[in-house]
């Protein structure tokens, strides 16, 4: 028995992003889905429109529409030529929170929603939503505030910050404000949408002060032969798969877009405490939360495995896309399905919520997408992950966590241009296919 819910007749308040001149109801665009524990309710994250639907599970109803709003960043990184330095942030500059993962605990008999807020953007049928601010300047024609102006597009390492074109400006055009994809957080919502915690600067810190030679940096890649020609001129270490040259782009690299992007996320309750694992796309690695409290989070660390100084298909588990944590045999645990290297990692929980490292499977190919969203079979013991290389679902066999190893697939490469998702349940698999 399936319900199909749509948006149509549901009020969309004030806040809610909408792409200009799209019907309103129309442009929703459902990320991911969070279930609480009762399964009497979900929320449903609204990625490109920094918001959440929820969901009257029991009754099979969108009951709201909730703005999550944006963030006044405190310290922030956006100059892209002073290194590891998050400063106090510029006046007017603001982050769209726009969580990937969301994830629903309860506590104390009330629900809340954790979130990985990387923020996206939009780029599609002749429209496209990013842009650097100095190009909105040379290129548009746009004017900005003699502020703005002032501390972001008469800096050289902050001209070319990516905002969101299509807010900030006032009644005649003029740009007043800045909107940025994503808010480099994690953050924690009650039932009704309110935010009662958010990470802040807490990443940023942390990483600008432990891996400053490394900060904000990702795996590039080109196949322009003056770029490749480019590389080779300013000694920069890469490697060739076919035509595409990957390498890492280095310090700062990622300040004035954004940031680490924390996109993966799981819960894991061990004792009498919850803990969350919040992944980090580009910068990669992962930070470590005690939220048993909700109101007062604590990090408790962050694991990183990642060597910066080898190539990147030798440097370890790159782009942490899919997590899930489980308990089995008495012991608990968390695997990550790893985008770009195409790798699952698997991690041992302490008591303390702390990780620590027992294997990795390479499942595909580097940069093809072998490894994406997985889900656990207690039954079984038994991890499912979407393979996009394969079109399939491998099954990796866990019985033993620090011995993975590959017990099988679900060959879906007949059935959809690409696997989206993957659950399991009493049994029963289900696979999102587009």
């Amino acid at each position: 028995d399936v319900t199909t819910l749509t948006f149509e007749g549901i009020d969309i308040p004030e806040g809610v992003r909408i792409k200009p001149d799209a019907v309103p109801h129309h442009d929703l665009e459902a990320e991911y889905v969070a279930v609480n524990e009762a399964g009497t309710k979900a929320w449903v994250s609204l990625q490109e429109n920094n918001a959440f639907a929820i969901i009257d599970i029991e009754n099979k109803k969108i009951e709201a529409i909730k703005p999550l709003g944006a963030k006044s960043f405190s310290v922030i990184d956006i100059d892209s030529k002073d290194g590891a330095n998050p400063t106090k942030a510029p006046a007017n500059v603001y982050g769209l929170y726009q969580p990937d993962t969301i994830v629903s605990y309860n506590v104390d008999g009330k629900d809340y929603v954790v979130s990985a807020n990387e923020g996206d953007d939009r780029e599609y049928d002749g429209w496209e939503d990013y842009a650097k601010a100095i190009n909105l300047k040379e290129k548009k024609n746009k004017a900005f505030s003699a502020q703005l102006t002032s501390d972001i597009l008469d800096q050289k390492g902050k001209k070319k910050l990516r905002v969101l074109k299509d807010m900030g400006m006032d009644s005649s055009g003029t740009y007043t404000s800045l909107y940025l994809a994503g808010t480099r957080s994690f953050s924690i919502w009650d039932a009704d949408g309110n935010q009662v915690y958010d990470s802040d600067k807490d990443f940023e810190e942390y990483l600008a002060k432990n891996y400053a030679d490394n900060f904000n940096t990702r795996v590039d890649d080109t196949k322009d032969p003056e770029d490749i020609a480019e590389l080779k001129k300013d000694g920069v270490p890469f490697e060739m798969i076919g035509k595409t040259a990957y390498f890492w782009e280095g310090v700062d690299a990622r300040s004035q877009k954004k940031g680490c992007e924390p996109e993966a996320l799981s819960l894991a309750k061990i004792g009498g405490k919850v803990f969350a694992y919040i992944g980090l796309e580009k910068q990669g690695g992962f930070f470590i939360y005690d939220v048993t409290n909700p109101l007062t989070p604590k990090m408790v660390g962050y694991n990183n495995d990642i060597d910066y100084s080898a190539l990147p298909t030798l440097s370890g588990n790159l782009a942490p896309e899919g997590m899930v944590t489980f308990s089995q045999d008495g012991g608990n645990y968390l695997a990550i399905a790893n985008e770009l290297s195409s790798s699952i990692s698997m991690y041992q929980l302490g008591d303390d919520g702390r990780a620590k490292e027992l294997t990795s499977l390479w499942v595909g190919s580097f940069d093809e997408g072998a490894a994406e969203i997985l889900s656990y079979d207690p039954d079984g013991k038994k991890l499912y992950v979407t393979n996009g290389q394969n079109k399939t679902v491998d099954i990796i066999d866990v019985s033993k966590p620090a011995m993975m190893q590959k017990a099988g697939i679900i060959d879906f490469s007949a059935h959809g241009q690409s696997l989206q998702s993957v659950s399991v349940k009493n049994g029963l698999v289900a696979i999102a296919v587009e």
